[in-house]
């Protein structure tokens, strides 16, 4: 009941005539319920990532309450709600943190215990003996590399100990303690202001690094593969020379001295000195050199990527951001492997990063030195230029696109394009002309009329296509009349919760339907990838909106921040892009979004988001407001707030479609 009464508050209004300006939230509504101590985030016995200090929100029931945590006092909005930045309550080496909760209300009062759990803290290692952690070790699992490859080795062991790799063959690698520096969380540079930089420690860091050329294989060998077949592995699958760690965990006895460990044949082991005392533990690492060319395979996305279309996404090192995607088909051979990511050639000059089990194994298959790209064809269809190119098989490409010139590279491939067919003649296409940059990569320069809209590429037997979109018909004084705008309310599933439980994927229904109202208004056709509470999985929003062929593609979030960083000075409104041609669509949102909604400005940026890495149609995705900041939940509840930031996004679609009206 108490559900649908907050749907019913976030939809009401939908039709109502244009609100005020507002210069930020509303005033927080007045709450005066019972005296109740509700932890939001973090839930009772979740795992937090922070040590150092974190937030801590929810509500207390009624906005007359006084709340202190850990003897801090804790400021409580009128609608009960809080959110606060603390120590994290707990010493070096704890395992578990404990909030002490205290609220009260006149004479009631009422406690509670909120415990965590805490990241493992790193070992103590002594100075005055030898030891060695070896949940610190690395390289661990299964890894394919080329002869003569630098393998880096990173372990923590006793400060200012002797540190070597002792080799099955009676080889060592030295290991030289680095220097300790001042860490800045990846969350705190995405999100937080960073602190001024911290200088170098001149105490031992007990972190040594070294680098293993690869010459000969170490391990139990199993993971080679000329072993078929060649699966994605689960965590703790490898055949490893240490039998008590796994790629994802750690050994269990992660501080180890080790001294009489048997060791078995092919394996290397780290071994640190403190003056007399030794301690060694197996290199937990099953290292295969590859002889001659790797494994040739062809790229085929997982179902959850694909739709009507596979993709493949691309990435400069194992873990890295989206920097390719690439359609189905494509045909490359392997270089190497780090456990579930594999390791691709693209050109002399460009290898590429993807996950195992995204890759199709062809026996007994080889490739030519590069393959032979010949005839270029161009066909002008209704709502895009085809630009077919004839290429020996489908090979790695990338997408170049500037202003009004498109290039497409075509890695491992060489000229034999005697002939560019422009066919009959079409405004949208000014020139074209290809060049060899190397002796293995081809492009494509492609001049327009006009910047695209989006591109698509597909691979077909003989050739690979490139569509290059249309801008639509745009009319400058009602430019949104006639476009296909596709809306989507993120979530579910996932989703951040606010300190009174107002779940995001409400907060951002409240908005589309308001969004939708105002566009329709506007002469737009609008698609919505979500209209009710049900779940919507990520790529069949983006499908959907591709198959229905909408033209522009917004996604409505409110945002959370990652353990350790500050809530109380970062927050605010921020849009994010990934393809080139969405960045004035991005722009034209955040400075508009910042008009309307009044929060303060995070700025907008590229990131490798699903909904924002479409490249038919220009994308982006809109944080609002944040769900954990008392004042900005309690404005996502109201109907002139949710109403201010569904004005900001039209705003920001009609700058954008009047500046791409050329």
């Amino acid at each position: 009941m108490a559900a649908a009464l907050i749907m019913q508050g976030l939809l009401a209004n939908s039709c109502a005539t244009r609100p005020p300006e507002v210069a930020g939230p509303p005033p927080v509504p007045e709450v005066e319920g019972a005296l109740a101590i509700d932890v939001v985030y973090p839930r009772s016995g979740s795992l937090i990532s922070a040590r150092d200090s974190n937030f801590v929100f929810g509500s207390v029931g009624n906005g007359k309450a006084l709340l202190t945590i850990n003897g801090h006092g804790v400021p409580v909005q009128p609608n009960g709600a809080f959110i606060a930045w603390l120590p994290v309550p707990a010493s070096p080496g704890d395992s578990v943190a404990r909030y002490e909760i205290v609220a009260s209300l006149g004479d009631e009062e009422r406690r509670a215990a909120h415990l965590v759990r805490l990241p493992r803290p790193p070992a103590l290692l002594r100075a005055d003996s030898a030891e060695i952690d070896a949940a610190g070790l690395s390289p661990r699992g299964a890894w394919w590399v080329k002869p003569g490859e630098a393998v880096p080795i990173r372990l923590r062991a006793s400060p200012s100990a002797r540190v070597r790799l002792l080799l099955p063959d009676g080889d060592t690698v030295p290991l030289s303690e680095v220097s300790a520096h001042g860490n800045i969380s990846s969350a705190n540079w995405i999100f937080g202001r960073i602190p001024q930089a911290a200088g170098t420690s001149s105490v031992a860091s007990g972190i040594y690094e070294g680098t293993l050329v690869a010459r000969e294989p170490l391990g139990l060998g199993t993971s080679r593969p000329d072993m078929p077949p060649v699966p994605a592995t689960p965590a703790g699958a490898f055949p490893y020379c240490s039998p008590r760690a796994t790629p994802d965990e750690p050994a269990a006895d992660s501080v180890s001295k080790n001294r009489d460990e048997t060791v078995p044949q092919g394996c290397a082991v780290v071994e640190a000195v403190v003056a007399s005392d030794t301690a060694r533990f197996p290199l937990p690492l099953d290292l295969w050199v590859l002889s001659g060319e790797g494994p040739v395979v062809a790229l085929q996305g997982r179902p959850s990527y694909a739709g009507e279309r596979g993709y493949v996404v691309g990435r400069a090192a194992p873990g890295a951001t989206t920097l390719w995607m690439w359609a189905d088909g494509v045909v490359t051979r392997v270089t190497g492997r780090r456990n579930n990511s594999v390791r691709l050639f693209l050109d002399q000059q460009t290898e590429a990063w993807v996950s195992l089990d995204e890759l199709v194994r062809r026996r007994r298959a080889s490739l030519p030195a590069a393959a032979r790209v010949g005839t270029v064809r161009f066909e002008g269809l209704p709502g895009h230029l085809a630009v077919s190119v004839s290429v020996d098989h489908p090979v790695p490409y990338f997408v170049r696109v500037d202003g009004r010139r498109v290039t497409l590279v075509l890695y491992g491939a060489y000229s034999n394009t005697d002939w560019l067919r422009y066919g009959p003649d079409d405004q949208f296409l000014r020139a074209a002309w290809w060049e060899q940059v190397s002796s293995d990569r081809y492009e494509l320069h492609i001049d327009l009329a006009a910047r695209p809209w989006g591109y698509r590429v597909s691979t077909e037997r003989g050739a690979l296509q490139l569509d290059l979109r249309r801008p639509p018909v745009i009319d400058i004084e009602r430019p949104l009349a006639g476009l296909a705008i596709a809306v989507d309310p993120g979530h579910p599933p996932g989703g951040s919760t606010g300190p009174t439980r107002l779940v995001e994927a409400d907060a951002n229904l409240g908005v589309a339907y308001r969004l939708r109202r105002l566009l329709e208004q506007e002469g737009a056709k609008v698609i919505m990838t979500r209209t009710d509470r049900g779940s919507v999985r990520v790529y069949d929003r983006t499908t959907y909106a591709d198959l229905l062929d909408a033209e522009i593609l917004i996604s409505i979030h409110n945002n959370a921040l990652p353990d350790g960083v500050d809530p109380l000075e970062n927050h605010g409104t921020s849009v994010y892009y990934f393809q080139p041609h969405s960045l004035d669509l991005a722009r034209a949102l955040q400075r508009n979004l910042l008009d309307s909604m009044g929060l303060p400005d995070l700025g907008f940026g590229r990131s490798s988001l699903a909904l924002a890495r479409p490249s038919w149609l220009p994308a982006a995705l809109t944080e609002g407001a944040f769900m954990m900041i008392p004042e900005q939940e309690a404005g996502l509840r109201s109907p002139v707030f949710l109403e201010a930031y569904a004005r900001g996004v039209v705003e920001g679609l009609r700058e954008f479609v009047r500046g791409r009206a050329e």
